[in-house]
């Protein structure tokens, strides 16, 4: 019977690809929202204000799977990189990964600052379910609401192009380098 404990793992772990796929799905509804704000003077006042409750409860949710996603990076070993990759190859997904963290750290982060800074002081009820604190002593600071929201909005557009450079990357590795990355999370078979 082969021994298979030192045999690399090919997968991320479930956890990791359930949080993958979720946490995807919830920053594309989330910058998509996001974007809707530029088309603010067409909407409604109830709607913009239960757009933004919403913007903001996801993001808090967000929030939470980053972090536990990020424990769960340092509990749970990733699995290698394909060895057909280049070294450059494997040196660009890492810091593509890691700016990829970054930016769903920073989106949630700054508007939290964002909305703790406002001088309006309107609660973040996450999805009717609780009240999200405000951080403390901040509130009605401009210098630091407006640094927040530009960080916020600049980040978005950062964002957008690190998940298209994400996108790519696989496509190009699966067209060009005929290295199929999808099983890694969970689509499609690994070969043995």
């Amino acid at each position: 019977m082969p021994n298979n404990v030192d045999q690399p793992r090919m997968r991320y772990s479930i956890a990791a690809i359930i949080l993958h796929w979720i946490m995807g799905v919830g920053f594309l509804l989330m910058l998509g929202s996001g974007l809707t704000f530029e088309n603010w003077d067409n909407m409604p006042q109830d709607l913009k204000f239960n757009v933004i409750q919403w913007h903001k409860s996801l993001g808090v949710l967000l929030l939470c799977a980053v972090a536990l996603r990020l424990v769960l990076r340092f509990i749970i070993k990733p699995p290698s990189l394909p060895a057909k990759l280049s070294n450059l190859d494997k040196i660009a997904a890492k810091a593509g990964h890691w700016a990829l963290y970054a930016a769903m750290i920073i989106m949630p982060v700054s508007g939290w600052i964002m909305v703790s800074s406002s001088s309006y002081g309107l609660p973040t009820i996450v999805f009717n379910w609780f009240e999200w604190p405000h951080i403390p002593d901040l509130a009605g600071n401009r210098e630091i609401r407006q640094l927040s929201g530009g960080t916020h909005e600049y980040t978005a557009y950062i964002f957008i192009g690190l998940i298209a450079l994400h996108i790519a990357a696989v496509v190009k590795h699966y067209i060009i380098d005929r290295i199929n990355l999808l099983p890694r999370m969970g689509i499609g078979k690994t070969k043995s």
